[in-house]
């Protein structure tokens, strides 16, 4: 593909990446002058490690990934913080799942729950929603699971197997950035229009998948990419399509989620008062150029 400007994207393995997917095999990255090459992370650390090392190029963490790392002690005290986030995909779309013999959430006390990272990313939406419950830490352990968080499609999977759900993500924090577009600061400075472009067409891709013309053609890259069947793949669409719950239709960072973010990682003792701002982790002048030319065009 000569004359593509080539792009390492590093995500998790979820339906959510419906978009990415749309846009490689459809052509929306090519139409904009890209070539996407796309591959799964085995967990938080490794992707921000790859995105701060150069690995990759762009990342879809979630936002509290970002946040940990800027404040980690090998970075927070720097001047200038390399890495930040220019778009959001969701809010969670996560749902609290339980083995088949933990029927409810007071079952899992005193039981092993499993988390992705210890003090990075979605563990801290679980231990909020158990503190609400009136579990104290002593209350449960992790590594070994009796519940944990999971997205579609796994979450019906889960279902089919006799487990049950205990709780969607807005029960567990009504509002939350979740999933992010993230970069280096210095490579998007270098690379500024191809970031503008990248963001294009994700929303491009977005839209597309949004569009009910290509509800079949949606369904077979779930399907392809997440190995499910038609049923399967009806269920995961509706989910990433729930106007409340699913895709962001804009992919825009919703800054009071991010807010939150930062707000329950204080409440975890992983932030110390006063909270810095929201925009210290974020830069959405890429994102407002190709949100303004789309609008436009």
């Amino acid at each position: 593909m000569a004359g593509l400007d080539h792009l390492r994207l590093l995500q998790f393995r979820a339906g959510y990446n419906l978009p990415v997917h749309a846009a490689v095999e459809h052509g929306i990255f090519a139409k904009h002058d890209l070539e996407v090459e796309f591959a799964y992370t085995p967990g938080s650390d490794y992707l921000i490690e790859a995105l701060q090392t150069g690995k990759c190029e762009i990342a879809h963490p979630a936002a509290d990934d970002l946040v940990a790392a800027v404040e980690s002690e090998p970075h927070k005290h720097h001047s200038e913080i390399d890495l930040f986030l220019f778009m959001g995909l969701h809010s969670g779309l996560l749902s609290l799942i339980a083995a088949p013999e933990y029927p409810d959430v007071e079952s899992l006390r005193g039981k092993l729950l499993g988390v992705d990272s210890r003090r990075t990313g979605f563990v801290f939406l679980l231990e909020k929603f158990l503190r609400s419950k009136g579990f104290g830490l002593a209350d449960y352990s992790d590594k070994q699971i009796a519940a944990t968080l999971l997205t579609s499609p796994f979450v019906a999977d889960a279902l089919a197997s006799g487990c049950h759900l205990l709780a969607q993500g807005d029960q567990i924090l009504p509002v939350y950035q979740a999933t992010c577009g993230a970069a280096r600061k210095a490579w998007a400075r270098d690379h500024n229009e191809v970031l503008v472009r990248y963001i294009r067409a994700y929303l491009a891709a977005t839209r597309w998948c949004f569009n009910p013309s290509n509800r079949r053609a949606c369904l077979d890259l779930l399907k392809k990419h997440s190995g499910l069947d038609e049923k399967r793949a009806e269920n995961t669409l509706a989910t990433l399509l729930e106007p409340d719950r699913g895709l962001y239709p804009d992919a825009k960072l919703n800054i009071p989620g991010l807010a939150a973010v930062l707000t329950l990682r204080a409440e975890m003792g992983y932030l110390q008062p006063p909270l810095p701002p929201a925009e210290k982790y974020i830069d959405l002048s890429y994102y407002r150029r190709a949100a303004g030319v789309a609008e436009a065009s």
